[in-house]
């Protein structure tokens, strides 16, 4: 009677940079937190600075596995008018099988074998972001499974910077600071 909640299809960034900066690729990186789903998912970019044209991007790309080695694959990043009118990107990807979740349970000893098949469950992307303004815009990268798109999205807003040596200025920051 009280069975719990049915597991959804849902998806959690595993790995995502701090800042996305002008003319670098940008890795991210998603992962099952939900039951498996064969029907695929989406990578939207979003934001104001996106549908005014002040940012841009290139070149997504994914890490496939080819005849038993991870390559990349690079993919259309189409910049689309969504029915609100507003420009976003967005590439959609029906092929991509998203496993199961890994149990991952806290204060757990990860073994070995734990960890290759977390990499292994793994979707990763890298895309090329474009701006040569002197403030930080802020973008959301939103990574969507079909089956489950109100509730299974992994989204995250990220700052987009012309400063190709933004950690190196952030740590000097840090360090005056003190």
């Amino acid at each position: 009677m009280f069975g719990g909640a049915k597991k959804q299809v849902s998806l959690r960034f595993s790995t995502c940079g701090e800042v996305m900066i002008d003319g670098l690729a940008f890795s991210f990186g998603v992962e099952s937190s939900g039951k498996a789903s064969a029907k695929g998912l989406c990578v939207a970019i979003s934001g104001d600075d996106i549908d005014n044209g002040r940012v841009t991007f290139s070149g997504l790309t994914r890490n496939c596995y080819v005849k038993g080695k991870l390559q990349p694959v690079r993919y259309d990043l189409k910049l689309i008018t969504k029915s609100d009118g507003k420009r976003i990107y967005q590439a959609r990807f029906p092929d991509i099988k998203i496993p199961d979740a890994i149990d991952s349970k806290p204060f757990k000893k990860v073994s070995e074998q734990d960890m290759i098949n977390r990499m292994n469950n793994e979707i990763s992307f890298k895309v090329t972001p474009h701006f040569s303004g002197d403030d930080m815009p802020e973008i959301m990268l939103t990574v969507y499974p079909f089956e489950n798109v109100l509730t299974g999205s992994a989204a995250m807003w990220l700052n987009v910077t012309s400063d190709t040596d933004y950690f190196i200025h952030k740590i000097r920051k840090k360090h005056k600071g003190k």
